[in-house]
């Protein structure tokens, strides 16, 4: 078994890659009383088109959770199979993988075997596939008010041509009637291999332990040689779909977002993680709760809030800031002379850094969150990210002032949600 040292942290992650190709990844904490399992599946809602054995596939929005609904169905629901065991468990479906958890304080051999024989031993059913058809539809109406859920999607239409994640993850109501069985076994046969998941388990475990469980799992068990799909490659252009939208949304106050869309290739020569970090640290310096920028504008009543973040979507990086306004307008001028006048002061950036190292060792003290990092580092990184700490500590307020340089704010999309009673 391997092991990777989180460098400055003194923590340690436990790896080992298995015959079958399953990366399993440990992390113990004898202080937890408690313990976390996750089989991340690198399957999510994006993933609609792609080359399976020379062949062409298309499926619907929706099929990822379609089936992550079905791999939880049995004739005992896998919910109740984990609270005879004293533990909890869940699936969920983002746009690049599928997770099926559990967390417990006792029974570990048990909850690692059903959650393994849960994903591998899984037999679809015709009956299964229409019985969940129902509470799906009702999701995706439970969804349709959900103003968090219709910004992100709506925004990704507007930066967004080419990339399918303009939808809601769920799926609209004709992808949902069109996912059939076969669709689903498709998706099964080609993505739910070993060698395309990661189990990650952290808590109060013994890492020898837990290997040995699912090593002794898989001698039982007939895998094949995974045949690797290809994802379509979707050729992004660099101007936004659309600048600006007003709908009117259940929201009880207008909420104005702006997104700026900037090409990763423009950062070739930094690391994306470290872009990443410097362009949230601007973020905090210039709008976040201490700064003077914001507490003018509370002051002066013309927002309720402020919100911003930076984050990697496919070959772009995209800017996001916005808030809750009755001034919406106004508002969108002011956030824009804004992000195109940053200031960078020395001192502000180093205890913007100090407090994002604080945050990063304290997450260590979570086996959910640790998990969380390390499914997420796998899943948008491809690896382990050991130096996160020493990346932090190595930013210099050059280095920020050559990536703000860098940035442009042609590429832009504005979104004003106003209440459904409001007209724009």
């Amino acid at each position: 078994m391997k092991e990777i040292k989180i460098k400055g942290i003194n923590e340690t992650i436990y790896y080992e890659q298995l015959d079958n190709g399953l990366n399993v990844y440990l992390w113990a904490n004898k202080h937890s009383h408690s313990f976390q399992g996750v089989l991340n599946v690198f399957y999510g809602g994006d993933y609609l088109d792609f080359t399976w054995k020379n062949k062409k596939y298309h499926v619907n929005r929706g099929s990822a959770h379609y089936l992550e609904h079905i791999m939880c169905e049995s004739d005992e629901p896998i919910l109740s199979k984990f609270n005879r065991l004293g533990s909890y468990s869940n699936a969920v479906t983002s746009n690049m993988k599928t997770s099926y958890e559990f967390i417990g304080t006792t029974k570990l051999k048990e909850n690692i075997l059903l959650l393994l024989q849960t994903v591998f031993e899984k037999e679809f059913k015709e009956s299964e596939v229409e019985h969940e058809r129902v509470p799906i539809l009702e999701e995706m109406r439970m969804r349709v008010d959900n103003a968090s859920v219709i910004s992100y999607f709506t925004l990704n239409d507007m930066l967004f041509q080419k990339y399918p994640n303009n939808i809601e993850l769920v799926g609209r109501k004709k992808d949902i009637e069109a996912i059939k069985l076969e669709e689903l076994n498709l998706i099964y046969k080609a993505f739910y291999h070993p060698a395309n998941m990661a189990f990650v388990i952290t808590g109060n475990i013994d890492p020898y332990e837990c290997v040995s469980i699912i090593k002794e799992y898989f001698k039982k068990q007939k895998v094949d040689k995974w045949s690797k799909p290809k994802l379509m490659n979707y050729r992004e252009g660099k101007k936004v779909n659309l600048k600006r939208k007003i709908i009117n949304v259940n929201v009880e106050i207008p909420e104005i977002t702006i997104d700026t869309k900037i090409p990763l290739n423009l950062f070739k020569d930094y690391d994306t993680l470290k872009v990443v970090n410097i362009l949230r640290l601007l973020l905090e310096s210039n709008f976040g709760s201490t700064t003077l920028f914001k507490e003018e504008l509370v002051e002066k009543k013309l927002v309720y809030n402020l919100y911003y973040t930076a984050y990697k979507e496919y070959d772009y990086l995209i800017l996001e800031v916005g808030c809750r306004t009755k001034y919406p307008n106004e508002m969108e001028n002011i956030l824009m002379d804004k992000l195109k006048n940053m200031e960078i002061f020395e001192d502000d950036v180093k205890r913007k850094i100090k407090s994002a190292i604080a945050t990063l060792i304290l997450s260590y003290e979570n086996l959910e969150e640790v998990n969380d990092i390390i499914g997420n580092s796998l899943t948008y990184e491809g690896r382990i990210i050991d130096d996160e700490k020493e990346m932090l500590e190595n930013i210099t307020i050059e280095d920020i002032k050559k990536i703000y340089e860098l940035l442009s704010f042609r590429e832009t999309s504005t979104l004003i949600m106003l209440p459904k009673e409001e007209q724009s």
